[in-house]
């Protein structure tokens, strides 16, 4: 059997990822969030639009949760802000 090349080595960190769930009624969405509170990848892209404001609607109770953008570390990320039920 091959050994992993990881195993034995002492690797960075990976932040605990955690699925995005609903602020109202705790329904799954489809999106992932750190435990830091950024989402994963560019969900900002796929965020629907209402005048200023960037959501991503509930499929169980219509709520919106609000999404922003910001910068950690020198990288844009995308964070869920607020919620407005429906």
């Amino acid at each position: 059997m091959s050994a992993s090349p990881t195993e034995g080595k002492p690797g960075k960190a990976q932040p605990k990822v955690n699925v995005l769930r609903c602020r109202g009624c705790k329904g799954l969405l489809a999106f992932e969030e750190t435990d830091e509170g950024y989402l994963l990848g560019q969900a900002i892209e796929l965020a629907d639009v209402d005048g200023a404001k960037r959501y991503f609607p509930c499929p169980k109770c219509g709520g919106r949760q609000l999404v922003e953008e910001y910068v950690h570390e020198g990288k844009r990320r995308s964070r869920i802000c607020g919620f407005e039920p429906a």
